[in-house]
């Protein structure tokens, strides 16, 4: 009986210690749920303001705020009869830039894809196209591009949400920063070509003879009067 007893006392201080060991293992170990930071939520939308070439981009996000966020218009462009090997390469072009901070919650800006020149209000690149003789062939479409500074700290995000992807990019030196895009088919302006003509100026000049002409007088070796030269 005594030792009956005894093995019952054993396995019940076998046991408080296990709960022990398991209760101070719960406490070293916190709930993984309370210890995520939710995740970052950074929104774009892009709409056309009915001016030509200008668009709002807008969106919201729980980042802090006054927050800058860097937004561009890029459309993507190829150089036709390069080589095989660099065929998949593209040349981009920035056709309008801003930055703005988080305010509430929500940022905003206008973007003005076209610049004025003297054959009207053209993209950046077609300027240049113009200028160096090249042959340019853009994309139909425009990848508006939101992203923040890098910063030292780990953000998590979704991956995508409808037509608008969210990400998140390192730097070279490791950094984070978080970057929103929409596509959006835009056509670029047409070209026009511009013409000079030359506009000849027709002056009719009226002469008139010097052996004619009322206020030309004879001229004359005649020595001049003493009186002509005293007044």
């Amino acid at each position: 009986m005594k030792r009956f007893q005894t093995f019952l006392r054993k396995c019940a201080s076998s046991t408080l210690i296990s709960l022990l060991i398991l209760c101070t293992g719960c406490a070293q170990i916190p709930f993984l749920g309370s210890s995520q930071q939710p995740a970052t939520n950074l929104s774009m939308q892009v709409e056309a303001t009915g001016e030509p070439g200008v668009y709002r981009v807008s969106g919201q996000t729980n980042l802090p705020e006054q927050t800058l966020i860097t937004v561009q218009a890029i459309r993507a462009l190829q150089i036709p009869g390069r080589d095989a090997k660099i065929a998949s390469e593209r040349s981009y072009s920035i056709l309008a830039r801003d930055q703005v901070s988080v305010e509430k919650g929500k940022w905003q800006t206008l973007l003005n894809l076209l610049q004025s020149s003297k054959n009207g209000a053209l993209e950046t690149w077609q300027q240049s196209n113009q200028a160096l003789a090249l042959k340019l062939q853009p994309d139909n479409q425009v990848r508006f591009l939101a992203v923040t500074d890098p910063s030292g700290s780990s953000i998590e995000v979704q991956s995508k949400e409808g037509n608008q992807a969210t990400s998140v990019q390192f730097t070279a030196d490791g950094k984070s920063y978080l970057q929103t895009e929409q596509f959006i088919s835009i056509e670029p302006p047409t070209t026009k070509v511009a013409t000079q003509k030359t506009d000849i100026t027709v002056v009719k000049v009226a002469v008139q003879p010097v052996n004619k002409a009322t206020d030309v007088k004879e001229q004359t070796d005649a020595a001049i009067p003493a009186k002509a030269l005293m007044r």
